[in-house]
């Protein structure tokens, strides 16, 4: 039964690869840009450029609640204070400016001067005397599938939540995902869909770690595109587990759209879905190896419990 629902994923994935634009992809979860633009509350203008992503990546490794960020003194001339021992962050500040200058000949010339600052801002988290709006609680929209949590722990796996963003971790072997409030309806399925299949997808990386399937084996034929044939891996065998475990009522366009994406990379080489089958099916094999006993099931989670 297990095989025929692998095949049948994907041979709906493939009739759907020509039918999706990897463009309409949506993340899953809500990332960093949720947070909102980093803004100075002084000017009232938001950061720009490099700015943006090194004060959100500031921003999270800190854990501040706040998107503000000001100069001492621009705090200062707000009415408040950093408070005594705190660390800034670096911003750069660059433009160019014009400057007619006369020049051998006697004529005058435009020319252009590189103009680069850096400064030190603090996020208001970091300050006194200013109250900063605290943003609203995410609304948790993922409701928990017992059956799925029953499969994921029993293998075993470090599953970890917390950052920002999903990802294995192949050198501490441990899964990371996102709050499960973090994950969001999206045009293709719905939050609780969402976070299954991105933990499904994780955990299938898990599976080919060395001391497990060890798929780092299965090399494609170019180095370089090893990277993407694993993605297709993953997001492969959480699509063979999200309609055994009964996540999803039937194969999902977005998980088409996702590897899609990485079939460009590929060159749109679709041999490389029947590969990356191969592989995933093993890796859904192995997960269901480790569990008491196999649980099989192509309906709904209500029909399975």
């Amino acid at each position: 039964m297990t095989h025929d629902i692998f095949l049948e994923v994907t041979n709906k994935i493939i009739e759907v690869l020509d039918q999706v634009n990897p463009d309409d992809y949506q993340p899953p979860f809500a990332g960093m840009a949720a947070q909102g633009l980093p803004l100075n509350p002084t000017t009232g203008k938001h950061y720009q450029g490099v700015n943006i992503l090194a004060l959100w990546f500031n921003q999270q490794a800190l854990k501040f609640t706040a998107n503000e960020w000001a100069t001492f003194k621009q705090w200062q001339d707000k009415g408040a204070n950093v408070r005594k021992g705190e660390k800034g962050s670096k911003v750069v500040f660059y433009k160019t400016l014009h400057i007619e200058e006369e020049n051998a000949q006697g004529e005058l010339e435009n020319n252009k001067i590189p103009m680069l600052k850096v400064y030190t801002v603090f996020n208001a988290c970091q300050v006194e005397g200013y109250e900063t709006q605290e943003p609203a609680p995410a609304v948790d929209l993922v409701t928990r599938l017992e059956l799925v949590d029953r499969f994921c722990t029993a293998t075993k796996a470090d599953i970890r939540h917390g950052e920002a963003r999903a990802y294995y971790h192949r050198i501490h072997d441990y899964i990371n995902m996102p709050e499960t409030a973090a994950f969001v309806d999206t045009k293709h399925s719905q939050a609780t869909e969402n976070y299954y299949s991105t933990l499904l997808h994780e955990l299938t990386h898990w599976s080919g770690a060395p001391h497990r399937l060890d798929r780092d084996k299965a090399k494609t034929s170019k180095e370089r595109d090893k990277y993407a044939f694993e993605e297709l891996v993953a997001e492969l065998g959480s699509a063979f587990l999200s309609a055994q475990l009964g996540v999803t009522q039937s194969p999902r366009e977005d998980h088409a759209l996702y590897i899609k994406s990485w079939l460009q990379a590929l060159k749109d080489d679709k041999k490389y879905v029947f590969s990356a089958a191969a592989q995933a099916a093993r890796a859904a094999e192995y997960l269901n190896s480790l569990q008491p006993e196999t649980i099989e099931t192509g309906g709904s989670l209500e029909q399975a419990v």
